[in-house]
């Protein structure tokens, strides 16, 4: 696999992050700014009809022709090599899209890359190297569950390990989407006080699942802990340490402002009982006051980037 975002698609990756998703985008621009590089050999983007007018509807158009171009067929590297930077832009492509497009156009996607076994290899390799890997920066959620739940589709009456992967997946990753009411589970803090996730009252929480044996949550933790902005007023931290082994959390210094709720899982039921599907920590999730979820599995980055917008609206 090549890099998890190619360079080529550093310009659709920057207006993305400015707009968020901002659903009106529009669709020429956003399949211009999706086409490779001009040093690249160049992906056959779709065409969207002049008589097509509506933003939505040329999206809807530019989504579901978007591989009819391309010969899935061809195995030179050449060839797999543009399929997997359209692949990329793909996914970028369908952030901007409402759901029924985007479930339309992963599957006529899957109907020519998935449902050939002699390509079923390559292109489930892509869609978990892009939306399974923790560390990818296009990984989301919302378009996962697109491609799971049509993948199942795809498999034969031979394929029974594969399908329950695949339907395993499917459901841990269906948990918590952003605008559903996060789950809600039991913690108590390092004085022993217990509590549950519902019972915060705060216009903002952000749920911090962290680790303090994680590599990754010894990187970030710090400059969580350090940022100003999560001591805001109108904010709420509830850092928490959700796996079974409590004796690694409670031996470990805790370093959370006072501001913050510093707290375990007993039993660590929300591992045990798949209450959040956690692949990667530290794991964000942002709620607002009624605890639905805005941000899911968010970067510190985007976090801070929402917590700052949504305070500086604030009286």
């Amino acid at each position: 696999m090549r890099k998890l975002v190619p360079v080529a698609i550093a310009a659709i990756i920057l207006t993305a992050a400015c707009q968020g998703r901002n659903k009106e985008t529009s669709a020429d621009t956003a399949v211009a700014q999706a086409e490779p590089a001009k040093e690249e050999v160049r992906f056959p983007m779709p065409k969207v009809p002049d008589f097509i007018t509506g933003q939505e509807g040329r999206m809807a158009y530019a989504l579901e022709h978007y591989w009819q171009a391309y010969e899935f067929n061809d195995t030179t590297k050449a060839n797999r090599d543009m399929g997997e930077q359209g692949f990329s832009n793909f996914l970028l492509l369908l952030q901007h899209a409402d759901s029924a497009t985007a479930a339309r156009s992963v599957r006529r996607y899957l109907e020519k890359g998935f449902a050939q076994p002699s390509l079923r290899a390559l292109h489930n390799g892509m869609i978990r190297h892009y939306l399974d890997n923790p560390n990818s920066p296009l990984r989301n959620d919302v378009l996962y569950v697109h491609f799971l739940r049509a993948q199942l589709d795809f498999y034969g009456p031979d394929e029974v390990a594969e399908r329950e992967r695949c339907a395993f997946l499917l459901r841990m990753v269906s948990l918590n989407q952003p605008g559903t009411i996060a789950a809600d589970f039991r913690f108590t803090d390092r004085n022993g006080k217990k509590g549950r996730l519902h019972a915060i009252k705060s216009p903002l929480t952000l749920l911090l699942f962290n680790d303090p044996d994680c590599e990754n949550c010894q990187k970030e933790m710090p400059r969580l802990i350090a940022s100003p902005l999560l001591q805001s007023p109108g904010l709420a931290v509830v850092a928490v340490y959700p796996d079974a082994d409590t004796a690694i959390w409670k031996s470990a210094q805790s370093r959370m402002p006072a501001t913050w709720t510093d707290a375990y899982s007993p039993d660590g039921e929300v591992v045990r009982r798949a209450i959040y599907y956690l692949p990667a920590m530290p794991s964000l999730y942002l709620l607002d006051a009624d605890k639905r979820i805005l941000l899911k599995d968010a970067t510190p980055e985007s976090a801070l980037q929402y917590i700052a917008g949504h305070l500086k609206t604030q009286p």
